[in-house]
Order: structure tokens, then sequence, then C-alpha cells
């Protein structure tokens, strides 16, 4: 696995496999949490909103925690949220051997552990830059994607459908473990990620007046610079589509597929395959297409994919089209990330990046609620049916606005 890290050795690659880390046992989360809320009832919005939860602390926390990313160590800080949530899983574990893990405590787990993830993703962002010079961010930031496909839609996904399968506690004994090693991982890495100014050790307090200003400070910055924030309202859209058919997925397996629950998880595994290839051959797209015919790509086969999955009830089909939508979502998201690394001052690099996220992550969970509840309205496939013309309509003008710009730039705003 390491080797995804390519030729970026030392404090990179100890950084990269921290993450991976915490990505893989994301994976397996996202997987056993509605398998285990599918284990006590078969209703599609109580099994969404398991995942639903593990995504809305976007919502509601999210531009908050780039405040916080900016004021503080960021290694100390990820070090601190992999701790908490290694001990909210071993609570849930504990209560799954007990028999008395209800949807009530999986919903909680879900939000808290969601929160984490949240927190961590921003720091993760910003910690890239501090690590590899400009010229590197696109073959860092698609080594560091790739890692997250892996974790969280190959390795991870299958990992927790089979240790599901063999026993329900299993999964969560291992999402505190890799959580564990990732946290000694970051205790490894040197003293590089501190905001200018700031002593080791000291975080900057956080007042209520000074939150409001950083906050409204990174809004600015957000709306006027044109092409970060097209990309974020495109994000959002784009992301709800999706988010409405992926809630619902593992009932997509078992009742329109007719598989077994571990085949929920080796389906995700195949599919998390084409977004591990971006990883070597990401760069190359964006250099050849230029920033935003690469979004529009992207958007398209995410659309032409879930269209796909809508009409056909062949398990082949499926694998491939979740291989191929996981390959078009990690070209988006690198040439995102890429974007606001290069566009955005270190100084609000963590603010933008937890608005976009906010924006994100936020569309993704009521993308997921909304898709429960189409499906318990109008069946399973209709939530992979809604979405294509929205996404296509939305990445369509998004190159058609910035069709005059250079490819390999995005709009400076001081």
């Amino acid at each position: 696995m390491v080797a995804l890290a390519g030729a970026l050795r030392g404090r990179f690659a100890r950084y990269w496999l921290s993450g991976f880390l915490a990505d893989f046992g994301d994976g397996i989360r996202l997987t056993a949490l509605p398998l285990l809320a599918a284990q006590i009832t078969r209703s599609p919005t109580a099994v969404a909103a398991a995942t639903a939860l593990q995504v809305l602390p976007w919502l509601l926390t999210g531009v908050g925690l780039g405040v916080l990313v900016d004021r503080s160590d960021r290694r100390r800080l990820m070090v601190i949220v992999d701790v908490t949530r290694a001990v909210v899983i071993a609570g849930l574990a504990v209560a799954v051997l007990a028999r008395s893990a209800g949807l009530v405590l999986i919903y909680v787990t879900a939000f808290i552990t969601g929160v984490g993830t949240a927190l961590r993703d921003t720091a993760e962002v910003t910690c890239v830059p501090r690590l590899v010079d400009s010229a590197g961010l696109d073959s860092a930031n698609a080594r560091v994607i790739a890692g997250q496909i892996v974790g969280v839609e190959l390795a991870g996904p299958a990992a927790g459908g089979w240790l599901f399968g063999l026993a329900t506690v299993l999964p969560f004994v291992v999402i505190a473990g890799t959580l564990g090693v990732a946290v000694l991982l970051l205790l490894t890495l040197p003293s590089i990620f501190r905001p200018a100014g700031q002593g080791d050790g000291q975080d900057t307090a956080v007042s209520l007046a000074a939150l409001r200003h950083d906050l409204a400070e990174a809004l600015r910055w957000l709306r006027r610079h044109r092409d970060i924030r097209d990309v974020t309202i495109a994000a959002g859209v784009i992301s709800a589509m999706d988010a409405a058919w992926f809630a619902v997925l593992v009932l997509y397996v078992l009742q329109i597929l007719h598989e077994k629950p571990g085949a929920y998880g080796v389906l995700l595994a195949v599919g998390g395959t084409g977004g591990a290839t971006i990883g070597g051959i990401g760069p190359r797209i964006t250099r050849r297409l230029g920033t935003w015919w690469s979004l529009f790509l992207a958007g398209l086969v995410l659309a032409v994919t879930q269209t796909v999955l809508g009409l056909t009830a062949e398990v082949i089909v499926a694998a491939v089209m979740l291989a191929a939508s996981s390959a078009a979502w990690a070209l988006f998201d690198m040439t995102a990330v890429t974007m606001r690394q290069r566009a955005v001052p270190s100084e609000l690099l963590g603010r933008v990046t937890s608005l976009y996220g906010t924006v994100f992550w936020g569309c993704e969970a009521v993308g997921a609620l909304g898709g429960g509840a189409i499906a318990a309205i109008a069946g399973i496939r209709a939530t992979m049916l809604v979405g294509a013309i929205p996404i296509v309509a939305t990445v369509g003008l998004l190159a058609w606005r910035h069709r005059s710009q250079r490819s390999d730039h995005t709009t400076a705003v001081p």
C-alpha cells in the first residue's frame, strides 16, 4: 500500500500511510454501520439515516471546523480526533457484544465519528502543501485521493462486509485498531503543521467574535473567487444527486441484485478499483484536458453510471458502473483539491476547505435522506435515475462559464 505514495518518500509516506489507515477504518465503518442498521430494520429511511448521519456533521459544524484548523497545530488536532473516534467505536463494539446496540446508539456513533472525519479531512488538505512543493501537488493529491479510494471504497468496504459476515463486532474492533496505528504514525511527523507565528504546543483561542470574523473573511474570499466558488456549488449539486442512490445501495444489492450482505462490501471494493487508478493517471488527464474539461468529463461519467445502475439488475454491470463512478469522483476531487491548494492563501485554506466541505457533505447528507424518502415512495431504482440530468446540466454550465480561461490556472484573487 505504501507504494501508492509513489516517488514521494520519507515524511510524506508516513503521512500518507496514517491517512490511509484512517480512511480504511472509515471504509469499514461506512459499510458496517448500514449493515448493522439493516440487521435491525429493513426500512429504507432508517438504513439511509445510518449513512446520512455520518456526513451530516459537515452541514451542522463544517463552517466552524476550518477556523479551528487554521488556528491549531494540525498534527495534534488529528491525533486528538483519531483517539476520540477510536474510543467511540470501541464503545459501540462493547454494545454489540452485549447485544444492546440499537438504532439510537448506531446513529449517535455515526454522528460523532462523522464530526471527527470532517475535522480530520479539513486538516489533511492543509497539510499536503506543507509536505510537498506546488509543482508536486497534482501528484501528491492524486496519491492521497487514490489512498482514500482504496481505503474508503476498496479495501475498507471489502473488509467491512467480510468481517461483518464473520462476526458483527469484528469490523468495529478493526476500526479502533487502525485508528490507533494512524495516531502512532502521526506522532513520527516533524512539527511543521502549526499556524505561522504560533509556539510549539500552543493553539489560538477562538472567541465568538473571532469566529465570526474568521468565517466572514473566508466567505468574502470565496464569494470573490469565481473559480473556487463555482466548483464548490457544482460539487454540492453532484454530491446530493450521487448520495441519493448511494445511501440505499445496500438495499439495491439485497433487493434488486438479490445478493447476500457480504456482496455489498465486495461490490464497493470492486468499484473502488476505478478510483484507485486515478492515482496514476489523474494528473495526466488534467494536463491533457485542462481543469474545466476534466471536471466536465468526471460529471458526465457520474451521470451515465448512475443511470445504468438504475436500469440494470445484473451484478457484473453494476460492478463496472461502480468502478467508473469511483474513477470519476476521484478525478473530480483531485482536480478540485489542487485548485484550492494553489488558489487559496495558506492562512485561509482550512476555512475555505471547511466551507467547501460543508457544501459538499451537507448536500450529500440531504441527498442521502432524500434518497431514502424517494426509495420509500418510488422504489430504489428511482434514486439512481433522478440525478443524471441535474449532474450533466451542472458540469456543462461549469465548463461553458470557464471556457475562455487557461486550462491550468484559476483566476487569481488577492
